[in-house]
């Protein structure tokens, strides 16, 4: 008889570029755009790849990887969310956007085979739940800390650590929030003082995604717009004598001086609703 096939109980994590049929379609007449995207996947193969092999398995395919954790390995979604927040912010940093869920439940991941219901639920969240270019926990995943916490922490501890990474959306969702500076630079470990280039960089996104003809397409970016001016708003009309100034000169000016989008953003809600308003 041949060896008895099971499934495991894994954390699971799907996520995948956003909008990436556009952005291969651009690179047939762009060379160096082409060698960015590659640049970018092979960056994100690299992140996701990060940590002891022992304790996890991923599979990448084209735009898509599949990052998977047993759930009884000790602070098994602190390392999960600790790898999707450098995964997130680096791809960002290049210009380019992910969306993506994680759950918790049955599969079976192996270094050629990825398959079971965790993966479905995980696909099922970053395609029709997660909608904006975010990647959301499945309140599922929450109880794997509760019950493997780290050795070093009890579990409400460690689900602290966990959610210091995440925002709560208003569909009762968490999720990981790459714009504010205390998860950019404090919970993920970005330099400090790359924090304004990396807003920039966002800035430049959103500007450009609020342009587009298609609703579907500008609610993502009008989405995007409100976190990026909760980030933006500690920085703007910071008094003269704040000391940050004199250690970090420039620091909040740079971030002050980025556009605030409201009026881009305003004519995308408008054009939304004229959209709708013809269906």
């Amino acid at each position: 008889m041949g060896k008895t096939i099971e499934y495991e109980k894994r954390l699971t994590l799907f996520i995948d570029f956003l909008g990436f049929s556009e952005i291969v379609k651009e690179t047939v007449s762009d060379a160096e755009g082409l060698a960015d995207l590659i640049d970018a996947l092979n960056d994100a193969s690299k992140i996701a790849s990060l940590g002891d092999a022992a304790d996890f398995m991923m599979t990448q395919f084209s735009d898509c990887i599949v990052i998977s954790y047993k759930a009884d390995r000790p602070a098994a979604l602190f390392q999960l969310v600790n790898k999707l927040s450098l995964l997130v912010v680096s791809i960002a940093d290049r210009g380019y956007l992910l969306r993506g869920g994680l759950t918790f439940g049955d599969l079976l991941h192996t270094d050629k085979i990825v398959v079971g219901p965790a993966l479905l639920r995980a696909h099922e969240l970053e395609s029709t739940v997660a909608s904006a270019p975010r990647v959301i926990i499945d309140p599922v995943a929450f109880d794997t800390v509760l019950t493997n916490p780290s050795y070093q922490h009890e579990p409400s501890e460690e689900l602290e650590y966990v959610r210091s990474f995440l925002k709560q959306d208003t569909d009762g969702f968490w999720f990981f929030d790459y714009f504010s500076w205390g998860t950019v630079v404090e919970a993920t470990g970005v330099d400090n003082l790359r924090y304004p280039e990396y807003l920039t960089t966002l800035s430049g996104l959103i500007e450009r995604g609020l342009k587009n003809p298609s609703a579907k397409v500008l609610e993502k970016y009008i989405w995007m717009h409100k976190l990026y001016n909760v980030a933006r708003e500690p920085f703007v009309d910071v008094p003269a004598e704040h000391s940050s100034h004199t250690t970090y000169p420039g620091y909040a000016d740079t971030i002050a001086a980025l556009p605030s989008l409201d009026q881009p953003a305003s004519k995308a809600v408008e054009a939304i609703y004229k959209a709708k308003a013809q269906l």
